[in-house]
């Protein structure tokens, strides 16, 4: 069994498939065909994902780092 820590989540994969399972002790069990179409899904829409505003806590103070090197 694999098992890792993804943001909030800890993922492991099991015999039936991937297995999610978040701190508050919700958990989501995929079969391998879910898994990969979960996969494909996130593969389609990895740009569109990667512009979104990831902020996880909306109490906590934003601090926004700019490039020296942008900076130029």
């Amino acid at each position: 069994m694999l098992e890792a820590i993804v943001g909030r989540y800890r993922v492991r994969m099991e015999d039936t498939g991937l297995v999610l399972t978040h701190p508050s002790g919700m958990c989501f069990d995929f079969t391998t065909d879910e898994t990969l179409e979960l996969r494909d899904f996130i593969s389609v829409y990895r740009k569109a994902l990667l512009m979104l505003e990831q902020e996880t806590d909306p109490q906590m103070e934003r601090i926004v780092i700019k490039d020296p090197v942008q900076e130029s």
